[in-house]
């Protein structure tokens, strides 16, 4: 999917720090994710998981402050963090499987 379309679906714009993602697939994933990133403006995203709901959040990966498509081992527990978002600047990620 093309980033403009994700970001055409982003309901609403953030500023600051505020935990996002939208997730398609079945209810349970696979051993491997697809995660969009898409961003306009200036944002920073970092991805983060966790193995059970009691564990810390852990980075996975980078920061990312351009858009991206990322590739990651499934964790139970998935969240993408956006911070040092910009006035109008928008941030949209999604976590896909089905194939």
């Amino acid at each position: 999917m093309a980033a403009s379309v994700l970001l055409a679906s982003v309901d609403r714009d953030i500023t600051g720090a505020e935990v996002s993602l939208r997730i398609i697939g079945s209810r349970e994933p696979p051993t491997n994710m697809v995660i969009q990133i898409a961003i306009t403006g200036t944002a920073d995203v970092h991805i983060q998981g966790r193995i059970a709901r009691d564990a810390p959040w852990q980075l996975l990966g980078e920061t990312h402050s351009t858009s991206a498509i990322i590739h990651v081992k499934a964790v139970q527990f998935l969240r993408a963090v956006t911070l040092n978002v910009a006035e109008g600047a928008k941030v949209s990620v999604w976590a896909d499987w089905g194939w």
